[in-house]
């Protein structure tokens, strides 16, 4: 690739953060002057939604431009094949120096098992990781050339920050535990760090991603992830943004004290991280989530500052994203679940093309499956890599998300809605299967086995209290959003076996 013609990119990717956790969406409680300028300067769509509200299938869609039922990893604790193609094994194979600087999760986390050949049967094995018997990642990693890996969140980081930050200030990881905190609140997943700020994984995960940046000749061109574990649970910050926001202060969510579900299925489990605590958890909770989201801010700036600094902010388009969302708070939920709130399938999804006018907020619809299609239009590379049928004379699809380049150069386009999915069979009980349809006024979320699902009219009920699927005044409108997700699905299923004859 040809500095001058192609651009470099540096994608900042955070854990669980939903769309309403930024200053520059209308957040006054939150500071993130740096992400509203971000957003100031480029295209933010506030309408943008993950491919699935959890960490790993919204990951591999970002590395694969796949829905989860295609790529596979379908939910946490499964893998991605490495028969796959990604994004970053292609842009390497056109030239691109690639690197990924902390999380990653394409594979999973609580696993010490060993599969074929002796080798772990994860490479993120958090125990593994601590023994010492894993410690890198094995190169390429899913088209990463090189990788600073760190794996899990806040008290049970792992990887080679670990490894480092121990190796420069030993006793540093014990400072993120809920053991040694100097404040924490009964009954909740809240503290209050005592670590140094500067030995923190966001620092170090800001220093790594500018030794990068040195690291690369002029002439090449770079795809650069810098990918914070920060805002998912635990929520715990360290001083000064620890102490950033009062919880006596911070706003509560309309919804807080509303714990009435949708529908039956829905109805509250046991599961006492998503609805069994009480306001004062709540508080804390959301103050350390923000002054985790500051943190996050603040070396966002200090690499932005950086990439200016070393001549690099003209030519490279800066992207800022979430996995997935997060309730904090909303309909009285904390973490992520199978309840189908904005909340927690609305993310942050700022482009800034330096080429490219600001256009600030947007209200358009997108889709974190535009993420590959985009990236890719912007390199002029075909989507033929990612094309896994063979043989067959039809036209099918290749990937299911779109190019959101002509929208972020200033064009107008219609909008195609949304794509959600989940699946989930971790607890006892009826698996969880929902597939999920959005459009700019309505929501339908089907529960797959139930014969029950859920109706929302986001322009007239924005806090998404009435479940409209058995009002009889709004069956057409069910029916007619039933038939395009029917439609979706259908187009965006598998079609991956290789087809070698017509018979």
């Amino acid at each position: 690739m040809n500095q001058q013609s192609s651009p470099n990119f540096l994608v900042f990717i955070v854990d669980q953060m939903n769309s309403f956790s930024l200053g520059c969406h209308g957040n006054s409680d939150v500071r993130t002057p740096n992400i509203d300028k971000l957003c100031a300067g480029g295209t933010s769509f506030d309408r943008a939604y993950c491919s699935n509200p959890v960490c790993s299938p919204s990951r591999a869609t970002l590395h694969t431009g796949l829905t989860p039922r295609q790529h596979g990893l379908v939910t946490n604790g499964c893998k991605l094949t490495d028969q796959m193609p990604t994004l970053p094994q292609v842009l390497a194979d056109n030239g691109y120096r690639t690197h990924c600087v902390g999380k990653i999760h394409l594979q999973p986390f609580s696993t010490s098992d060993f599969g074929e050949e002796g080798h772990p049967l994860s490479w993120e094995s958090r125990d593994l990781w601590n023994e010492g018997v894993i410690e890198g990642l094995p190169l390429p990693y899913y088209g990463y050339q090189t990788v600073d890996y760190v794996g899990g969140h806040v008290n049970y980081v792992n990887g080679d920050y670990i490894n480092d930050v121990e190796a420069r200030s030993p006793g540093t990881r014990a400072k993120l535990s809920r053991a040694e905190a100097y404040h924490s609140v009964p009954k909740s997943q809240a503290w209050r760090m005592p670590i140094d700020p500067e030995l923190h994984y966001n620092h170090w995960i800001a220093d790594r991603s500018m030794d990068f940046l040195d690291s690369v000749p002029d002439e090449d061109n770079f795809f650069l992830v810098t990918s914070f574990p920060d805002p998912h649970h635990p929520f715990a910050a360290c001083r000064p943004y620890s102490e950033m926001y009062d919880p006596n202060e911070v706003t509560l969510p309309e919804t807080w004290n509303e714990g009435e579900d949708l529908c039956g299925y829905l109805q509250r489990d046991a599961n006492t991280g998503h609805s069994s605590w009480d306001e004062t958890a709540l508080r804390e909770s959301i103050a350390q989530t923000y002054g985790m989201v500051t943190h996050i801010d603040d070396n966002v700036g200090r690499l932005l500052q950086y990439l200016d600094q070393t001549g690099h902010a003209d030519n490279t388009v800066v992207v800022f994203l979430s996995d997935h969302g997060e309730y904090l708070g909303s309909h009285h939920l904390l973490l992520k679940g199978k309840w189908p709130y904005e909340q927690v399938v609305r993310v942050p999804y700022i482009w800034k093309d330096p080429k490219a006018r600001a256009r600030g907020r947007s209200d358009q619809i997108a889709s974190l499956l535009d993420f590959v299609p985009t990236v890719l239009d912007y390199v002029k590379i075909d989507q033929i890599p990612f094309k896994l049928r063979a043989e067959g004379k039809g036209t099918t699809p290749t990937l299911p998300g779109r190019s959101l380049r002509s929208w972020i150069e200033g064009n107008t386009e219609s909008s195609v809605g949304a794509l959600v999915e989940y699946d989930e069979d971790f607890s006892a009980g009826h698996i969880c299967r929902y597939r999920m349809f959005i459009e700019s006024r309505f929501k339908v979320c089907l529960y797959g086995g139930t014969g029950q699902g859920v109706l929302l009219d986001l322009e007239q009920d924005p806090h998404e209290r009435r479940n409209l699927w058995t009002d009889s005044s709004y069956t057409s409108i069910r029916n007619d959003m039933l038939a395009k997700l029917a439609d979706r699905l259908a187009w965006t299923d598998r079609l991956d076996s290789p087809r070698y004859c017509g018979a």
